[in-house]
């Protein structure tokens, strides 16, 4: 387990630090300005997730490895290995969707993940800017889900090496031709997705929810699309100003009216 985890830290790690210097020779959106200043507060909140979600894994192996002696899940269908890993990962990544979906359709979840929308410079280091409210109730939320499943924490380290690097390529301000983007939206949510998701309309960030799989958008209709975006305003309407974008102001904005 612990070799998985390093060499899922170090995925995540590598993969952010090329779309970071990509987005700075072939920027999507090119009137950025302040890259570091934007990284840096962004890297600060993903820090104060990290002191929750290291003792978090600890806790939820243990869980997973007492219930899968209860439960096997998956593991009770008899299906080769392949393909119950395969069916593992494809129900850990449905959860996924409709985690993200319940965090725009019920309002109090909502406070906790506008802070992930509020920010009006969408780029690679966005990926990793959750309040940590939000990431305290996933990880509460998730140990009876993946006990369900019957995933263990292999699994779910096998899902985030997977996951990770393509949540931090849709977020990223990488500019790629339309015809690679409309070839990988087949199977996996792409830049073009997601910076609808992070508009600062309504009807469109309620939209493209998929982490690792495009399919549940297209199936569960949240799929939406729209060429034209170069000039389109990220963020959240009066909340994406400069001193709305501070590590104080964020922290405290679920809690304020």
């Amino acid at each position: 387990m612990e070799n998985l985890s390093l060499l899922s830290y170090g995925i995540t790690v590598t993969g952010g630090v090329l779309l970071w210097i990509l987005e700075g020779v072939v920027p999507f959106f090119k009137s950025r300005r302040n890259r570091g200043n934007h990284a840096v507060l962004n890297l600060s909140i993903a820090v104060l997730n990290l002191l929750i979600l290291l003792p978090s894994a600890v806790l939820m192996a243990a869980f997973l490895r007492y219930f899968q002696s209860l439960w096997p899940g998956v593991g009770g269908l008899g299906l080769p290995a392949l393909g119950e890993a395969l069916l593992t990962l494809v129900l850990i990544d449905l959860w996924m969707y409709a985690w993200h979906r319940l965090n725009h359709t019920v309002d109090f979840l909502w406070r906790f993940h506008s802070v992930h929308h509020s920010d009006p410079s969408l780029d690679v280091t966005t990926s990793w800017r959750f309040h940590s409210v939000e990431i305290i109730f996933s990880e509460i939320l998730r140990i009876p889900v993946f006990a369900l499943i019957g995933a263990g924490i292999e699994d779910i380290l096998l899902y985030s090496m997977l996951m990770t690097p393509i949540i931090e390529f849709h977020h990223s301000n990488v500019s790629i031709p339309s015809g690679i983007d409309r070839a990988l939206r087949t199977l996996v949510p792409t830049p073009l997705m997601h910076r609808l998701h992070h508009s600062v309309v309504r009807e469109e960030h309620d939209s493209n929810y998929g982490s690792m799989l495009s399919v549940w958008d297209r199936l569960f209709g949240s799929f939406r699309l729209k060429e034209n975006i170069r000039e389109m305003p990220l963020g959240l309407a009066n909340e994406s100003a400069p001193d709305q974008q501070r590590l104080t102001a964020l922290l405290l904005r679920p809690f304020r009216n």
